[in-house]
């Protein structure tokens, strides 16, 4: 493995732990409002995704398990996206109506066809690169399209209801919800432009991208303090 695939791997690692201890952190604060438990998901679920994913590209010996979970990543990236935009109805309505079936419903049948056509359109790992011990898988063009363009709708959806909340509110409420922002900014910027990288095979921005989740963890725990 070179040196730049390595870094990326540590790098992958260190933000699925960033993103564990956060999202613990938050549960901690506040075990049951849902805006924490919400949070928390979207963290565990980015944890998971990065651990998974840093696991596969280091598997050279068994390439039966690659695309299984490799899919597995993905269906975590898919529920994150869910949690946070279940952050921004727990915010905006009361929490009764955010988990109803208009709100909490609608995003659970998204995830179910985001996730769905993972085993429709079934990815497909590159041999000849895998037996130079390289891990690269493929996701048919059509769904990889539709699905990041889903995450894409999403993500700046979320973003901007937080930055219209912010607007809205005055004081200490203003203030979090304020960090909620910048760290929802952050971490939405990141996943968007991981998925740029790994479209382009950008090493280097995926490097990046994972930074910017990290940042963002810490920023939104940052609001959950005042």
């Amino acid at each position: 493995m070179d040196v730049i695939n390595l870094i990326k791997i540590i790098t992958t690692l260190i933000t699925s732990g960033v993103s564990l201890v956060v999202g613990t952190r938050i549960l901690i604060l506040n075990r049951t409002d849902w805006l924490n438990r919400w949070f928390a998901l979207f963290l565990y679920s980015s944890a998971s995704g990065f651990l998974i994913y840093a696991i596969y590209h280091l598997i050279l010996d068994n390439p039966t398990v690659i695309v299984p979970l490799m899919v597995t990543s993905h269906i975590f990236f898919n529920f994150l996206m869910v949690s946070l935009t279940m952050t921004v109805f727990v915010l905006e309505k009361y929490t009764k109506i955010a988990m109803s079936m208009k709100y909490l419903g609608t995003m659970l049948i998204i995830f179910f066809i985001m996730s769905l056509g993972y085993f429709i359109f079934i990815p497909t790992l590159d041999m000849d690169r895998y037996n130079l011990g390289i891990v690269d898988t493929s996701t048919p063009l059509g769904w990889l399209i539709t699905v990041n363009v889903i995450r894409v709708i999403l993500g700046v959806y979320v973003v901007s209801r937080y930055i219209g909340t912010t607007k809205k509110m005055e004081g200490d409420t203003r203030n979090r919800i304020k960090w909620f922002s910048y760290g929802v900014i952050m971490a939405v910027l990141g996943m968007i432009i991981n998925l740029a990288g790994g479209a382009f095979s950008q090493l280097l921005i995926e490097i990046i991208a994972l930074i910017f989740v990290s940042i963002g963890a810490i920023l939104i725990f940052k609001g959950f303090l005042i």
